[in-house]
């Protein structure tokens, strides 16, 4: 995961930043709240996202997480991605190491409307690249539904995900039996900020109890192509009972892939 992050800011030090444009309004898994948006990244854009870092307490233990990810807008309403996590646990003792690495697609169905809300599906596969990590290959399909209101905006997600019950502490975030929540979004665009709210009910590969979690945050665009997020995390059943995450975005593009 290192060499992954190396490669990263190697990529953006060689990057034509003109070419690129940041939305502080274009959600990701865990950036800062568990909810996503209907939208990929811009055509032919790339962005890299550093989690600096993502913290979490429960009963048993106490997490550091640091969780980079590069995606590319490959196509027109597609996107293409890769993410990591790489995590300091102690439970009594102290454990570092990498958990699981996720691919995924992500395909935006429509435009919304007036009436109509945007539909984006979002394939995954998750291996396992550590030893906190997961056993066995996961697959996993989520919907997303978001629906604009004047300067508001709401985010239906729903995800299920094959392969076989890992044991307790195995897997991590990145892998969950089943995930469906609800988000709600207040942007204000003078402020290039939006603030978010959302709940979420999640089931863990390991086959514990379901978890329903609620998360508050922020996202601000710093400059055009920097972004800027944080968020507060608090188990209301089951789950952590305390975490926040920070992280920085940046969008980028190269000449090469423009059409002269």
């Amino acid at each position: 995961m290192f060499h992954l992050l190396f490669i990263f800011v190697a990529v953006v030090g060689i990057s034509t930043s003109a070419f690129g444009q940041a939305d502080y309004r274009n959600l990701d898994p865990g950036r800062p709240i568990a909810i996503e948006d209907a939208y990929p990244i811009e055509f032919r854009a790339l962005e890299v996202q550093f989690g600096i870092p993502r913290y979490s307490r429960e009963e048993g233990g106490k997490a550091l997480s640091f969780e980079p990810e590069l995606k590319w807008g490959f196509a027109k309403d597609w996107q293409f991605g890769i993410s990591g996590e790489n995590t300091t646990l102690r439970d009594g003792g102290t454990t570092n190491s990498f958990r699981d690495t996720q691919l995924h697609l992500f395909y935006n169905l429509n435009q919304e409307s007036f009436t109509i809300p945007a539909i984006a599906f979002r394939p995954e596969l998750t291996f396992p690249t550590g030893a906190l990590g997961s056993e066995n290959v996961h697959a996993a399909l989520k919907a997303i539904v978001s629906k604009s209101i004047g300067m508001n905006r709401v985010h239906l997600n729903g995800s299920y995900t094959a392969g076989p019950t890992e044991v307790t502490g195995r897997g991590g975030e990145l892998v969950n039996r089943y995930f469906y929540g609800i988000a709600y979004e207040r942007t204000f665009p003078i402020e290039f900020l939006a603030l978010l709210a959302d709940v979420y009910a999640v089931r863990p590969i390991a086959g514990g109890p379901t978890e329903v979690i609620a998360d508050l945050g922020a996202r601000y665009q710093l400059t055009p192509f920097w972004v800027l997020d944080a968020g507060l995390i608090t188990g209301l059943r089951e789950g952590p009972d305390f975490g926040f995450t920070v992280g920085l975005s940046y969008v980028f593009s190269f000449r090469g892939l423009f059409p002269r």
